[in-house]
């Protein structure tokens, strides 16, 4: 039997955007934390972040803003996941196994953007943002974007700080000094505080008397996201989605691409499927989000 690879690395693209568009429909989360922007070379310049227009009467010439000089580039790196294939599986037609093998890439590459943002977050206090400034810092008033909380312990305490961390939000400022209203509309927080976060942006709690109360946060907090691996198990953070850049940036020069190579069939039967890409991630405005530290 001959193998054919340009057919068999087609419809293993097939297989594989078929995946892909399947796991991104059943978690539209990462498409609330990231902007996405198209590259054109080994990477990209962002220090126009912090040049937000403004509405004013128009009185005279017409003022654009002052561009300041942000050096903030987003460099480009590369990424591959790769398996070897026997290619008696192939004759064997043993296409269950196979696909069960081949899903492992997909599977891989649905996890690219979660990666990138835990690693994001974790880099978050050292991680710099446009302005030369880690993206959690503690700025100057009011955009201090570095929060002390009560502690992870009660719900009532993750309910408070909730609240004090939408309320900071809210009186962050753009470079210009306007302040933008902006909504605290999304948790991010390490699945080790899964199980008391839930109850508390819950529509209900119990207060300190053992009463049953209405839960304000339920209201602001659109989803909650969960995510293995942060470094910090009792810190978490508040993020708006809905102003026109998102918290963080994917930038993407090559989506993933698969290949089959052939190069040793004669002489050990290995195929080697893989998918690579190009791209990276970054961090937009730190007014869009809060660190609230705990311990």
């Amino acid at each position: 039997m001959i193998i054919d690879t340009i057919f068999l690395e087609h419809g293993l693209k097939i297989a594989f955007d078929v995946g892909i568009q399947a796991f991104l429909a059943l978690h539209p989360e990462m498409s609330a934390l990231f902007m996405e922007m198209e590259s054109e070379g080994t990477s990209e310049k962002y220090g126009w972040m912090g040049d937000y227009p403004e509405l004013r009467e128009w009185f005279g010439d017409k003022q654009t803003g002052i561009m300041e000089d942000h050096d903030y580039e987003i460099k480009n790196r590369d990424w591959e996941c790769s398996i070897d294939i026997d290619s008696n599986e192939i004759k064997d037609d043993r296409l269950g196994v196979l696909k069960a093998r081949c899903d492992s890439i997909v599977q891989s590459f649905t996890g690219w953007k979660q990666n990138l943002l835990i690693e994001l977050i974790n880099n978050s206090l050292v991680g710099l943002a446009y302005d030369g400034v880690a993206y959690f810092a503690d700025r100057a008033a009011p955009n201090d974007n570095l929060l002390t909380g009560s502690g992870v312990d009660t719900i009532l305490h993750l309910i408070a700080d909730i609240i004090a961390a939408r309320v900071a939000m809210r009186a962050f400022t753009t470079d210009r000094g306007r302040t933008l209203g902006l909504q605290l509309d999304t948790i991010v927080a390490p699945v080790e505080l899964e199980g008391i976060m839930d109850q508390a942006t819950a529509a209900t709690y119990t207060d300190a008397t053992n009463n049953l109360q209405q839960n304000p946060v339920s209201k602001w907090i659109k989803q909650v996201i969960y995510l293995p691996g942060l470094t910090d198990k009792s810190d978490w953070y508040g993020f708006s989605t809905g102003f026109y850049l998102k918290p963080f940036v994917f930038q993407k020069r090559e989506d993933p691409n698969i290949q089959v190579d052939d190069t040793q069939l004669k002489r050990n039967r290995k195929l080697i499927y893989s998918a690579q890409a190009r791209g990276n991630a970054g961090y937009t405005l730190p007014i869009l989000g809060v660190r609230t530290v705990n311990g």
